[in-house]
Formats: C-alpha cells, sequence, structure tokens
C-alpha cells in the first residue's frame, strides 16, 4: 500500500506538471476555449479534493472535465484539447473505484469523441493518428496503475484472511490445549478420589462394626491411594510438558500397584523395539490400561488379568485380557463395564488416531480390551 501511495502521488504530479505545461505553452485565442480549459482544470482540482469523501462527485468531475476539452478539440488552433483529454483519461482510468460498467464507455466513448471532433475542426490523418496514440498511450499507463492497486488491494486482503485463519487456528490450538488438560486432570481426579471415597466408606462401616484393624488398614490403603494419586498427578503433568516416562515403566508400575492392592495375579509383557512416544498417545495408552484394570477389579475380582504391549513399524498396540468368572459368564458375555469411561478413553484415542475394542473372547470366558495407536 505504501508503495501504491508513493506511485499515486507521482502520477498527480506528472498529470498536474502536464496540466500546467500544456496550458502554459498552448497558443489558443478563442476566449471560450480558455473558459473549457479554465473548467477542464477546475474539475481535475475537484476530483482530487472529493475522491476520499464522495467518490461518486469526484468522478463526475473528473468525467465532464475529459468530456469539455473532447468536445471542443475540432475548434481549438493546437493539441491543447486533446492533451488535456489524454491527461484526465489516463488519471479516470488509473482510479480503482469506477467498475467496468462505468470504466469502459468513459474510456472509449471520450477518445472516439476527441477523434470526431478533431476530424470534423479539419486534422489529417497524420494528426488524427498522432492524437490517437496519445490517447491510447495514456489510457494505458493509467489501466496498468489501475491493475497494480487492484493486485495490491486483493494482496492486502488475502494477508488479512490469512492472519484471521491463523489467528482462529491458534485459538483452537489453545483450546483443544485446554480440553485435553482438564480431561487429563478429570481423569486422575475421578479415579483418585473415587477409590479414596470406597476405602473411606469401608473404614466407617468397620469402625462401626467395631473392627479397629481392617478400619486401620483401610486407612493405611486410603494413604496409599492418595499418595499414589499425587504421583499420578504428577505423572499426566510431566507428561503434558513432554517429559514422558517410558510406557513400559509407567504400565510396570500400574501392574505392580494393581497386584499388590487387589492382590491379583497380574503379568506384563512387551515385544517389539521400545522407542519413544508423543505424550498424546502415552497418556491414552496408560488411562486405557488403568480403566481396563479397574474394571477387572470391579467386575471380575479375583480373576488373572495380562497386559501385553506390542511395538509395530508404524503402531503401537496394547491388550488387557482378563478372566471372567464363571457365574458371571452364563449371566452375559462379559463383565459390565463403565460406559463413561469408555466414552472418554475412546474420545482421548480419537484425538491421537487411535482405536479401541472390548468384549469377550470365542470361549466367552476372557474379557479383552485392545487399543491400537499410530506412532
Amino acid at each position: 500500500m505504501t508503495r501504491y501511495a508513493s506511485a499515486n502521488v507521482v502520477m498527480q504530479i506528472i498529470g498536474f506538471g502536464l496540466l500546467a505545461g500544456t496550458l502554459a505553452t498552448a497558443r489558443e485565442g478563442s476566449l471560450a476555449l480558455w473558459v473549457v480549459y479554465g473548467a477542464c482544470c477546475a474539475g481535475w482540482f475537484a476530483f482530487h479534493f472529493l475522491v476520499g469523501r464522495r467518490p461518486r462527485g469526484a468522478g463526475l468531475a473528473l468525467v465532464l472535465s475529459a468530456l469539455l476539452p473532447a468536445v471542443a478539440a475540432g475548434w481549438a488552433q493546437d493539441s491543447t484539447a486533446v492533451i488535456l483529454v489524454s491527461v484526465l483519461l489516463g488519471r479516470f482510468a488509473a482510479w480503482h473505484r469506477p467498475r467496468a460498467a462505468a470504466l469502459w464507455p468513459v474510456l472509449g466513448g471520450c477518445p472516439l469523441l476527441t477523434l470526431l471532433t478533431s476530424a470534423a475542426g479539419g486534422a489529417g490523418p497524420g494528426d488524427l493518428a498522432g492524437y490517437a496514440v496519445m490517447l491510447l498511450l495514456l489510457t494505458l499507463l493509467g489501466l496498468n496503475q489501475r491493475q497494480y492497486r487492484l493486485r495490491a488491494d486483493q494482496a492486502e486482503r488475502l494477508l488479512h484472511q490469512t492472519t484471521l485463519m491463523q489467528q482462529e487456528q491458534a485459538q483452537v490450538a489453545v483450546l483443544g490445549e485446554r480440553a485435553r488438560i482438564a480431561r487429563e486432570i478429570h481423569d486422575v481426579l475421578a479415579h483418585s478420589l473415587g477409590a479414596l471415597t470406597v476405602q473411606l466408606k469401608a473404614a466407617d462401616a468397620l469402625l462401626e462394626g467395631g473392627d479397629l484393624d481392617g478400619a486401620r488398614a483401610r486407612v493405611r490403603r486410603s494413604n496409599r491411594l492418595a499418595d499414589d494419586g499425587l504421583a499420578e498427578a504428577a505423572a499426566a503433568v510431566a507428561a503434558l510438558r513432554d517429559e514422558v516416562i517410558p510406557l513400559p515403566d509407567m504400565l510396570a508400575a500400574l501392574v505392580a500397584d494393581f497386584g499388590r492392592d487387589h492382590r491379583t495375579d497380574v503379568r506384563l509383557t512387551t515385544t517389539g523395539t521400545v522407542r519413544p512416544l508423543p505424550s498424546g498417545p502415552v497418556v491414552a495408552l496408560v488411562r486405557a490400561t488403568r480403566e481396563a484394570l479397574t474394571n477387572a477389579a470391579k467386575h471380575a475380582p479375583g480373576g488373572a488379568v495380562t497386559v501385553g504391549l506390542d511395538y509395530g513399524a508404524a503402531r503401537v498396540r496394547l491388550e488387557v485380557r482378563n478372566d471372567i468368572p464363571r457365574a458371571a459368564a452364563f449371566v452375559t458375555v462379559g463383565p459390565p463395564v463403565s460406559g463413561y469411561g469408555l466414552t472418554g478413553m475412546r474420545e482421548r484415542l480419537a484425538l491421537v488416531g487411535g482405536t479401541l475394542h472390548t468384549g469377550p473372547d470365542a470361549s466367552d470366558r476372557t474379557w479383552r480390551l485392545v487399543v491400537e495407536v499410530t506412532a
């Protein structure tokens, strides 16, 4: 825009210089023609005075200032009128405001009128050819300036739209990160506080029954769950900061705590070449494992659990298998699961390009949870 403004000022100076030089060297003895030239100059100044305030009035003033010398060209004693028409048409052609419906009739009509009146006034073929070349040259220079301005305006609009799009993308990224942090904190708090609630209610019931040793054991387990919750919160924050602990180590700690707390036979196997993973898939896989272990303890207590982690070439696969109690097998095809937990798990996995499948195996004796993520 700055370059255009500079070019526009230069064009105005050149146009004013041409007008002043042409009038200063005019050899015209008719007062009527000098009145026409004066009106032409008045229209030129009116255009530049009104162009920023009343564009329609400015355009009308410029067109009238070009029509007057075009009509009078046949009675002029020299080429002053033709030069004035050429300068004014060039300025009108350089103006970016007129649409094609108004631009082309003026740019076509004024030169034609100038040539017709000049021919009627006795101008020869050589003079008419020179007039035509001058009119065409200044009009083309003006159109070139107009196209430059239109391209500059279009580039500015595209730049503005690009800036708005980048701002929207940045805002979406911030909102997505906020949603991710809220989801991780919610999962940590929901699991830790839920487990604490169960243990404290059990301790309260044992105290009412007079079982002090059992209540003391529940309180100790609550204390351990609180410590584990704090550690899990720290691990979630570290994952959000991309300070991710290796996934096999995190699963090993999770499996060990589960086996100790629930006195359950649980095993972890890792196959494939272990490699670092982004924080998103790591957190999703850890949460999926925790949800599967929680469901196993709730709906199939005492059943053996196996956790398998496989590093493939393009995907990482997690499979958690737990035995279904025989009594439950006759009632349903598998232990019920936490709908909200699986829903949140699927949403989290979808964000990192993962999939989730749950259900019993062919024998209806083992419940399987399979997670795959691209990594």
